[in-house]
């Protein structure tokens, strides 16, 4: 796994949707890999690019919204 790719891919979809999005929509991945996508998101907010806002199992969201530096990062 390249994490820093899964991490721009992830910014590039919530800027596209306009400042928040789904992790797991934005990886194209099942809830098989609901786990790793969460690591995912919970490493990007930690990196202060990312707020996680929601996340759901059943539903498989994982839904972040961007901080202005995850906004400046998302769009280069």
């Amino acid at each position: 796994m390249n994490t820093p790719e899964h991490h721009q891919i992830i910014l590039k979809h919530a800027v596209a949707k306009g400042g928040t999005g789904n992790v797991m929509e934005a990886l194209k991945w099942d809830v098989s890999r609901f786990d790793e996508g969460f690591a995912i998101a919970l490493d990007i907010q930690n990196l202060d690019y990312v707020k996680l806002l929601y996340s759901n199992f059943n539903k498989n969201l994982i839904v972040v919204e961007l901080t202005l530096v995850g906004l400046a990062m998302g769009r280069e």
